[in-house]
């Protein structure tokens, strides 16, 4: 692991802001967004609403940026294909070494993806920090099936 800083990736940085052209603008706030290229010192994910979400949830879920990414900085990977432990002692040193308001993740309904959940967990709990988690599942053709609190 010991990517301790934003080096992850050579453009691991928030990107400018810009004025909304309206009030329904969610646009991406930062670069990158594959767990895998994230170091685990970031600046812009200093106190942030965390969304961690599977890949497949952005294309099967209906109005994604609107309905997930408002007021979040997201995170995506898949459970299934990444390696699993890496994960764990990245979000474990992420959640570690940053102050973090809360974690949503949103995954799909298939049972590997359910190892994203166990990851977060994993993670939390061995950062020693008490942070809220909340667990958003939505099924293969896009339907939110559920929402509840993993950890308060």
């Amino acid at each position: 692991m010991h990517n301790h800083n934003a080096d992850g990736c050579p453009s691991c940085s928030s990107i400018k802001p810009t004025a909304p052209e309206n009030p329904t603008d969610y646009r991406l706030t930062h670069w990158p967004i594959q767990i895998n290229l994230m170091g685990t010192v970031v600046p812009f994910i200093q106190n942030a609403d965390l969304l961690i979400a599977a890949d497949c949830t952005a294309f099967a879920a209906l109005n994604f940026h609107e309905r997930f990414l408002k007021n979040k900085k997201v995170l995506i990977g898949c459970p299934k294909l990444d390696n699993s432990q890496n994960y764990i002692e990245k979000f474990t040193e992420i959640f570690s070494q940053n102050p973090i308001q809360k974690v949503t993740c949103l995954r799909m309904e298939v049972p590997c993806c359910g190892g994203m959940t166990a990851i977060l967990k994993e993670a939390i709990t061995r950062s020693k920090h008490s942070i809220p988690m909340t667990e958003i599942i939505i099924g293969v053709k896009g339907d939110l099936l559920s929402e509840k609190s993993i950890l308060r």
